[in-house]
């Protein structure tokens, strides 16, 4: 159907002028001019039942009219018609297919621009730069997914998940002013290799080991070049004392033993399944200072 204005009648009803055979679909005429035309929807014999047909008049005048026949497919032959029958225009079907033509085919107007591509494919639209103003949200306040957030405070710009994760993963943030609360550390379960301990700080800042040969020294990775600590929690052996020393490598630099208060060192405390606790802080990535809590038990 080509699109246009509607302008049917609610009701027109005249006959045919001339019988119509079966399959004939040219040099169709009405006795009365319907005041449209075509492309049209009428009903030929509308109130008989095994007679009624729907056919669309293509082209012509109505007084030879070129028709589709049977458009519903309610007829395996096409029927007959004699001289006089009634016919209707259809106007529900008409109005349908009109308003149905009328969508299919206008343009995007307002704040969204563009063009529909053919009813065959899917609605394709281009939206002029700077065309979307909602709620004060403009060109620029997106961050797309290849850019990063510089500051966590901002009440105009909406980041992509990605642009959260690169700055959650990468970028400095820090907590001012919060409260911490059931606050829980992530807990790394060491063990030794060759006499040595690796510690690696981006697994947590607590660890646990269970002593089964003496160590000689602590190496640690990622190290923060600002202030962090490492607290490592310490069971002797359950059948054989193991030693402990305090030499320790920062970022893969040389080995230097841990600073202690008064230089009065650290040896871990004896006897099967014994406790102790030293906390090693960085100040700057550089040598640790320790300070210990040993021989932890019931009093």
């Amino acid at each position: 159907m080509v699109a246009q204005e509607t302008n049917l009648v609610n009701a027109f009803e005249t006959t045919l002028d001339g019988a119509i055979a079966s399959g004939a679909n040219s040099g169709i005429a009405l006795t009365d001019d319907p005041g449209v035309a075509a492309k049209v929807y009428l009903v030929f014999d509308p109130d008989n039942d095994s007679k009624r047909e729907v056919v669309l008049w293509n082209s012509g005048a109505y007084t030879s009219m070129s028709v589709t026949r049977d458009v519903d497919a309610k007829h395996g032959t096409d029927p007959e018609h004699a001289d006089g029958t009634k016919v209707r225009l259809a106007v529900v079907k008409q109005h349908i297919e009109e308003v149905h033509d009328r969508i299919e085919d206008i343009a995007l107007t307002g704040d969204v621009t563009g063009t529909l591509a053919s009813a065959t494919q899917d609605i394709a639209t281009t939206i002029a730069a700077g065309a979307v103003d909602f709620a004060m949200l403009n060109q620029g306040d997106v961050i797309t997914q290849s850019e990063t957030i510089t500051s966590n405070d901002s009440e105009t710009k909406i980041p992509t998940t990605a642009a959260v994760k690169n700055y959650v993963d990468a970028e400095a943030a820090t907590l001012t002013n919060k409260t911490l609360q059931d606050y829980a550390e992530t807990k790394q379960v060491l063990t030794s290799s060759s006499n040595a301990v690796a510690i690696d700080l981006a697994n947590g800042n607590v660890g646990t080991i269970t002593l089964t040969e003496d160590v000689s020294v602590f190496n640690f990775t990622n190290v923060p070049a600002t202030f962090s600590t490492f607290q490592l929690y310490i069971t002797q052996h359950a059948s054989s004392n193991k030693t402990v020393a305090i030499s320790c490598t920062v970022n893969g630099g040389g080995a230097a033993n841990a600073l202690t208060s008064g230089a009065g060192g650290y040896t871990v405390t004896t006897g099967a399944n014994k406790v102790d606790i030293i906390t090693f802080a960085f100040v700057g990535a550089a040598t640790p200072h320790l300070s210990m809590l040993q021989d932890m038990r019931n009093s």
